[in-house]
């Protein structure tokens, strides 16, 4: 009898390139001591879809599964034997010959969510596409509740909401596409808008609101915004109260429409659906307790796994509404899925709803950064170096080789801002400390990386000793910190940054709130890293107004992708500087991420 070790051997020898680690092993051992499996073939597949998921895919295609492995073999060990890979004939087979523990689905006959979620065999074969059993069932409700919200009906365009939203959202004939998504969201409870910077993408989430609150003149209708990182809610949550502020010089907007989005509180994904005591995937809101809201606008909707939009879309109340905001070329959740790009993919079958801004604005026309990143998003990688070696004010690339760490002098421009947040943040005044957080909100180096010469570790260590901070000491005065997790007991989230300070009564540590200054001791805060430099991925979601400066992967390095690239660039409102080789700025442009999913081929199926 083969052991769930033999089965995994090839995959796990010491010294090698191990693809699988513990997780995997337990995952297969644990099938096979409890169903009493001994195909060495299904034990292989249970470990697959372990290493799926924390790879970051929903599942995987059995058609094109050599070739993904391969990658992750040469990833972890580019010198390493690639060992055999069964042919696709051979595991499906031997998947279709262990039913007990294999749920065996023809790709156009995805079974009800019922089924989904009620069938208890782990692995899921549905059509070439190999699903864990909870994976599955979380794509086969996002791929039902999307069906569902299309097939209803609930139009509110009457005549007097559509010239209401022809006052705020006017029809451009040169580019109807703003209007355009303005309507669909009146007509449909379903709808999608996607655009990158300068596209006018808040401009026009906010017309829409405008309108659907025109729709209600009664006041029946409620509404929630969210998204899914504390950090992207406070932002959602500065965007409506800009929007009040400038309507509230606006004659043409009812004052009742302006106090009404004035009552709308943003919040993030999972304080929207609830705390549920003991269940870290289950929330107070679920399919027996649904959400009270009328209408869920989700924003930075390319940031949220599989998994959290399952349980969103699970809570919604059947007649509710539901509009995704995003850049589906953005990177996509650090968890499992890429629902955005998924219900984005042209020729799909949600591609009515989706309504793509693509012309830049007045006010982005002529910035390079603006100009640059769709260029990038469209993997045109000549023409974005071409545009990139255009040396100004706003856009810089600073070339280096590939494989050696640039010179420390590349961040000059950045340690003479830093150095002025450790002298204000030394003065102590509530006027220098707020200055210096300022400064902090608007600068920031970007590595793709955590650790090695080209990471975030290494060039915090190189920023604190330029400033004569102490790296082994997170609360050093002077510091910039980096909340890593909410904390509803100080109002702290995910993504807030803070200034260590020196007083009288000790260190703490200063972060700026709607209404002035908080001040914590550094034993209250939850946990924080360190936030001069920070890694791209944490950096989502936010955007800096002065001068952001974006350290590239070498070549060779998986985090090197397309939508990597596009989201440090799109962080940068005014000032971009590039710092990495050619060849690696042309590599991450011609290489978009590869996430394996089943959900266009669920929609396509159930729609």
């Amino acid at each position: 009898m083969s052991t769930a070790r033999e089965a995994l051997d090839r995959f796990m020898k010491p010294g090698s390139a191990a693809v699988f680690g513990s997780a995997e092993l337990a995952a297969a051992d644990l099938l096979q001591r409890r169903s009493g499996i001994e195909d060495e073939l299904v034990l292989f597949a249970a470990a697959l879809a372990v290493w799926s998921h924390r790879s970051g895919h929903a599942c995987l295609d059995l058609g094109t599964l050599a070739g993904l492995l391969h990658t992750e073999v040469r990833r972890l060990d580019p010198k390493a034997d690639l060992p055999p890979i069964p042919e696709p004939e051979r595991l499906r087979a031997a998947l279709h010959a262990a039913d007990t523990v294999v749920r065996i689905l023809p790709g156009d006959q995805p079974g009800t969510v019922a089924e989904a979620m009620a069938d208890a065999r782990p692995l899921v074969l549905f059509g070439d596409l190999l699903h864990s059993q909870r994976q599955f069932a979380d794509e086969r409700l996002v791929a039902e509740g999307v069906a569902g919200l299309m097939r209803s009906t609930d139009d509110l365009s009457s005549p007097e909401v559509l010239a209401f939203l022809q006052q705020v959202l006017p029809l451009d004939p040169d580019d109807p596409s703003q209007h355009e998504a303005g309507l669909a969201m009146l007509r449909s409870p379903f709808t999608v808008l996607v655009g990158g910077p300068g596209t006018g993408k808040t401009y026009t989430l906010t017309r829409c609101l405008l309108a659907f609150l025109q729709a209600d003149p009664l006041q029946q209708r409620s509404i929630a915004v969210c998204a899914p990182t504390g950090k992207a809610a406070t932002r959602a949550r500065e965007m409506l109260e800009d929007l009040a502020t400038t309507l509230d010089q606006d004659d043409t907007v009812p004052a009742e429409i302006v106090e009404r989005l004035r009552r709308i509180e943003p919040s993030t994904i999972h304080r929207l659906l609830g705390h549920r005591r003991g269940r870290q995937t289950r929330f107070a809101h679920d399919a027996t307790r649904r959400l009270p809201h009328d209408l869920v606008i989700i924003d930075e909707t390319s940031m949220v796994p599989l998994q959290l939009m399952s349980r969103l879309i699970e809570a919604l109340r059947p007649e509710a509404r539901l509009f995704l905001v995003g850049d589906e070329a953005q990177l996509e959740s650090v968890e499992s899925g890429s629902v955005l790009r998924d219900l984005t993919a042209p020729g799909g079958a949600v591609e009515a709803h989706v309504h793509r801004l693509r012309k830049l604005r007045r006010v982005a026309q002529g910035n390079p950064i603006a100009e640059l990143a769709p260029l990038i998003r469209d993997g045109d990688a000549d023409s974005a170096l071409a545009r990139i070696r255009v040396q100004s004010e706003a856009l810089t690339f600073i070339e280096t080789r590939d494989r050696i760490s640039p010179a420390e002098a590349v961040i000059d421009p950045l340690i003479e801002r830093f150095a002025s947040v450790v002298d204000l943040a030394a003065e102590g005044s509530t006027e220098s400390i707020i200055e210096a957080l300022r400064i902090v909100a608007e600068n920031k180096l970007l590595c793709g990386a955590r650790r090695g010469p080209l990471g975030v570790e290494h060039w915090n260590d190189v920023i604190d000793r330029r400033l004569g901070l102490r790296s082994d000491d997170v609360f050093a005065p002077g510091r910039a910190v980096l909340i890593t997790e909410n904390s509803p007991r100080t109002g702290l989230v995910n993504g807030d940054v803070g200034i260590v300070i020196q007083t009288p009564d000790g260190i703490r540590v200063g972060f700026l709130r709607p209404d002035g200054l908080a001040v914590f001791v550094p034993a209250e805060l939850p946990e924080s890293e360190r936030a001069f430099a920070m890694t791209i991925h944490k950096s989502q979601g936010s955007e800096y107004g002065e001068l952001v400066t974006v350290m590239l992967p070498e070549v060779g390095s998986p985090l090197l992708t397309r939508e990597l690239l596009y989201t440090a660039i799109t962080r940068a409102k005014s000032r971009l500087c590039v710092i990495g080789s050619p060849e690696a700025f042309c590599h991450a442009v011609t290489h978009p991420s590869e996430r394996v999913s089943g959900l266009q081929q669920l929609l396509t199926a159930v729609v």
